[in-house]
């Protein structure tokens, strides 16, 4: 579980990466916030499902890199895993909204944001293996896994839906 620190005053560009421009200082639910600005485009912006995985797979790359150069370096002075680093949240909606299902229609999309915060915070196994480690690829690892289990979980609702005839296949198909 993310350790609750002080709010703490940015000092540097790792600061302001690992809590993704300061929203990891919001004082009610940093994560779910983070999680829902990143998700946001795939609900708002017109794409197809495609340029909506490529989109959330080029940010998915930029996150992890911003991430793994950001987190070792403000662990010395905020903990292992403060719950003012976010950015983990942002690589781990990337990692959701890269599945098919995630992007189709509002329902599909809050489905993907519930469920990528309800494994991040149930942190069910293995995610609760990587997150008790202290390394810092573990604070973005079990988000990674977060997202995973979250992606493939709204892939398994959308097939439900269809096997129940309350979509049509061509809905999550791109056609």
């Amino acid at each position: 579980m993310a350790e609750r620190i002080p709010r703490p005053k940015l000092s540097g560009a790792a600061d302001y990466i690992a809590t993704a421009g300061g929203i990891g200082l919001l004082p009610i639910m940093p994560g779910s916030w983070c999680s829902i600005i990143v998700a946001l485009p795939a609900l708002f912006v017109a794409m197809t499902i495609e340029t909506t995985q490529i989109a959330y797979g080029i940010g998915l790359v930029v996150f992890t890199i911003l991430g793994l150069w950001s987190v070792p370096r403000i662990q010395g002075k905020w903990g292992h895993d403060p719950n003012v680093v976010v950015i983990d949240e942002a690589m781990g909606m990337c990692i959701t909204f890269m599945f098919p299902a995630a992007s189709m229609g509002w329902v599909m999309w809050a489905c993907s944001v519930f469920l990528f915060r309800l494994f991040d915070v149930m942190k069910p196994w293995p995610i609760s293996v990587i997150n008790n480690r202290t390394e810092a690829w573990a604070v973005l690892g079990d988000d990674v896994l977060a997202g995973l289990f979250a992606g493939f979980a709204v892939q398994l609702v959308a097939t439900a839906l269809m096997v129940l005839g309350l979509v049509e296949a061509k809905m999550f198909m791109g056609f």
